[in-house]
């Protein structure tokens, strides 16, 4: 059997699994979700993953804007719990 069409059409499928892969960052931006949200949310993601692998201080989270700026606050939150389910494997 030749190899020929057995890659291309492993590189095919490869090509089409990678090009529609979207992270949530850019699943919630397309659903509208405002800027501040976002930055909150990937904050409070980044911050869970962090947590997930060491017991170190370095949460990502602006104390100014956690107080101030609902929307950023109620993102990171959402990242922060959101993120937990796709690092159980490191408790």
């Amino acid at each position: 059997m030749p190899l020929a069409p057995i890659l291309l059409a492993s590189i095919v499928a490869v090509t089409t699994i990678v090009g529609c892969a979207e992270s949530r960052h850019e699943k919630l931006a397309e659903l509208g979700f405002t800027r501040n949200y976002l930055d909150g949310y990937q904050d409070g993601c980044s911050s869970r993953k962090l947590a997930a692998r060491t017991h170190q201080e370095g949460f990502r989270r602006d104390p100014e804007r956690m107080e101030t700026d609902n929307r950023y606050a109620n993102g990171w939150s959402d990242g922060f719990e959101q993120c937990f389910a796709s690092n159980q494997e490191y408790h």
